[in-house]
């Protein structure tokens, strides 16, 4: 069964994600997310499970298969 977005009413469809969460000064990125994504607006659904499993991760912090970089940029300066 197809549900509606809660934004928008528009079609979720079940797909896996990037997630990108800042965490004690530092920003972690989760990959192959399972979500619910709005194909209108967009909006991104986790399940409970999902967010226990990276809520879990985010608390233990266990070493990560691999790291990247990513460029910061203030706009305070802009």
């Amino acid at each position: 069964m197809t549900r509606a977005c809660p934004v928008c009413r528009g079609r979720m469809t079940e797909m896996r994600v990037r997630h990108v969460q800042a965490w004690r000064e530092q920003v972690v990125v989760f990959e192959n997310v399972p979500a619910e994504v709005c194909d209108q607006c967009g909006e991104t659904l986790f399940s409970g499970p999902v967010v226990d499993k990276l809520n879990g991760l985010l608390w233990s912090m266990p070493p990560a298969p691999r790291t990247m970089e990513a460029p910061v940029y203030d706009l305070s300066a802009a």
